[in-house]
């Protein structure tokens, strides 16, 4: 296929156009690359060869980071918002009158706060948010992960934890854990989420 004068006009000037930018970029990089002063490396000193006396260190115990559970479910609905209702209706007709009667009143619930999720598994006790976040076990020994006041522990049957220490878990039963505060029993479980 031969090329008309039109092509060849078209790669003369591309031809001409990428020779001066391939030009421009050379002069560029060849002139604007030296001209500043070469920064001197400070001296170097000889090691000797005579060890130095290293301090040891001496591990410090610190705890681990415990996840943090406010104790609410995201996906509950909040305790403000739930109405408890209970009503009794009767309705009698005869003929062509009739007549009804009928009662509710509506409440809200005050046991569960905002903090905490409904169920059971959890608790106020002495001032203290008590929740029940999981029962698991480890190398057969069961263990409970407990929520108290916003702190998270993880502790085993017969083991003492919470502010002062003042908790205890008696025994893990499936999803439910039998605790005591000071001289009270209670048992909190957990309810699965539909």
């Amino acid at each position: 296929m031969p090329i008309s004068d039109r092509d060849k006009r078209t790669l003369r000037i591309g031809g001409i156009v990428a020779g001066v930018l391939i030009v421009g970029l050379v002069l560029f990089n060849v002139l604007s690359g030296g001209g500043g002063t070469e920064i001197a490396l400070p001296p170097t000193t000889p090691r000797s060869a005579t060890p130095t006396a290293t301090p040891t260190v001496t591990p410090t115990a610190t705890r681990t980071p415990v996840a943090v559970f406010t104790g609410r479910d995201p996906f509950s609905t909040p305790p403000q918002f739930l109405i408890a209702t209970s009503g009794t209706g009767s309705s009698s007709s005869s003929g062509s009158s009739s007549s009804s009667s009928s009662s509710s009143s509506t409440s809200t619930p005050t046991s569960p706060t905002p903090t905490q999720p409904g169920g059971g598994s959890s608790a106020n006790l002495g001032g203290h948010s008590v929740v029940l976040l999981d029962t698991f076990r480890v190398s057969g020994t069961d263990r409970a992960q407990v929520e108290i006041d916003g702190v998270v522990y993880n502790v085993s049957v017969g083991e003492h934890f919470g502010p002062g220490n003042r908790f205890e878990l008696r025994s893990v039963s499936g999803n439910c854990g039998t605790f005591v505060f000071g001289d009270q029993s209670f048992t909190l479980c957990i309810t699965p989420r539909k």
